[in-house]
């Protein structure tokens, strides 16, 4: 029976050692990116308050319900606030993710390709991007695994925690939760009950509780705090902004990048060329419309706000659409016996895997938690701070801007409140700067180069940080 169960789920443990192992490489990594607000600041609150205040100070509340805060915080208080609790506590969900993906693909390919097919599956660079982080885009990643795994497999139970945990992860886990119930609606109603009416009350019973949660949370918000969402006086109120018609087409070609981004365009040109060589076969495929499907509703789901909104487009916003394309072209090369798989799964896997050398100038943002590029980052700032320490220049004196420029504790879990401070062109003697730091303009790099000396420079794999000194 183990020698069974061995053979049966072999597939699985190459990749729960690969996300053991990067836990444990990443595990005296700081918080970085969006993961300072969503992860440390949240979990901070909860922690200090023993959790006697629910709802969030405006300063810190971002609109979604804090589950996230809250999970790290009562990890902290059984296992103790550090970095290494901090990481590993995203192990069970990338493990969830393994095991998802797992279920989800041997649905569509056959047991001898299913390692290749996990493989290319798992080698997303945004996913293995936030893998690395102390992130809540994993957990919303596995319960959408769960939700549509539970869909496809008419798994009404399974379902509900699955759609339970969307609602809770954030206001994007709803709008993922509305999609699984798009695709659940395609897939299911027909199978229902012939009467539409009771059939879709039937239906709805997975999403009630996650849904009403979700409702007398905000309800408790607003009655508390008189918004949702955003409030105008928060720093992510421009995010919010409607865009005009010349920001959505703007938009539009950020969702365009942001798909290809990163060696996705491996998956996008293996996609076109084999739909293209053997339309006549996918036309006939019930599996391929099914897919098709899937990767229609959850791009248009995730791309209301995405094309809307002026800064609602980051890189992570759109890993369920990135999954459900992988999925599609996945079943493209090892749904069939007309395709040479093995080199096309190299290219796709060299590609991939190519995403996070990419490195673009520095006047381009950059989506820094999209890859893992960011992975020099770390050591490079701890060079700078010890070049800072040598020559007696304390971090509050040195300007600095996103996502370096919260307090210490925030970034690194110690009780260090001082921070780096807001870089201005006429008051700061010392600025640290990075091809990391998108929120540096091209004016405010004019004005180091003119009024400034490189007083500190490293570099590595294409990062660099370099710590000015006004002359």
């Amino acid at each position: 029976m183990i020698d069974t169960f061995k053979t049966k789920y072999l597939p699985i443990f190459p990749f729960l050692i690969f996300f053991i192992i990067l836990t444990y490489l990443v595990s005296d990594h700081i918080f970085f990116w969006d993961t300072v607000q969503l992860g440390a600041k949240h979990g901070f609150h909860f922690y200090d308050t023993n959790f006697s205040e629910i709802l969030l100070p405006d300063s810190i509340d971002s609109g979604h319900i804090p589950i996230f805060g809250m999970y790290l915080a009562l990890i902290w208080m059984i296992f103790g606030k550090s970095l290494v609790v901090s990481h590993f506590a995203m192990l069970p969900f990338l493990i969830g993710i393994v095991i998802q993906s797992f279920f989800l693909l041997q649905r569509y390919v056959q047991k001898k390709t299913l390692l290749w097919a996990m493989t290319i599956f798992l080698l997303e660079p945004t996913l293995l991007g936030q893998s690395a982080l102390i992130s809540p885009d994993i957990p919303l990643v596995f319960f959408f695994l769960l939700a549509l795994n539970s869909i496809l497999n008419n798994q009404r139970i399974l379902l509900t925690f699955g759609i339970l945990g969307l609602f809770l992860i954030s206001m994007r886990g709803g709008m993922t939760a509305f999609a699984i119930l798009m695709i659940d609606l395609s897939f299911n109603f027909k199978k229902s009950s012939p009467k539409p009416f009771w059939s879709l009350v039937k239906m709805s019973g997975p999403y009630l509780p996650g849904f009403l949660l979700f409702s007398v949370y905000n309800y408790l918000h607003y009655i508390d705090n008189g918004w949702i969402g955003y409030h105008e006086t928060s720093p992510w109120a421009p995010s919010f902004q409607p865009v005009d018609f010349a920001g959505f087409l703007k938009n539009m070609v950020i969702l365009v990048w942001r798909l290809l981004d990163f060696g996705r365009i491996f998956l996008w040109i293996a996609g076109l060329w084999l739909a293209l060589m053997y339309f006549p076969k996918f036309r006939k495929d019930d599996k391929i419309k099914e897919l098709v499907v899937i990767f229609m509703v959850v791009i248009i789901c995730s791309a209301i706000s995405f094309l809307t909104y002026k800064g609602l487009n980051a890189h992570r916003y759109m890993l369920p659409v990135y999954l459900s394309f992988s999925l599609l072209v996945i079943y493209m090369i090892f749904g069939s016996d007309l395709i040479k798989k093995s080199w096309l799964s190299v290219t796709l896997c060299i590609g991939l895997m190519s995403g996070h050398l990419w490195i673009y100038p520095s006047h381009i943002s950059q989506g820094w938690d999209a890859s893992l590029a960011h992975l020099h980052y770390y050591g490079l700032r701890e060079k700078v701070l010890d070049d800072m320490r040598t020559q007696n220049i304390t971090i509050d004196e040195v300007a600095c801007v996103f996502p370096n420029n919260s307090e210490q504790r925030f970034m690194d879990l110690s009780n260090i409140i001082t921070k780096h401070s807001a870089f201005d062109h006429t008051t700061s003697n010392y600025v640290l700067y990075s091809n990391v730091y998108n929120d540096f303009t091209d004016e405010d790099k004019k004005v180091l180069d003119q009024q400034y000396k490189i007083l500190s420079h490293h570099q590595k794999m294409g990062v660099f940080m370099t710590l000015y000194i006004r002359t």
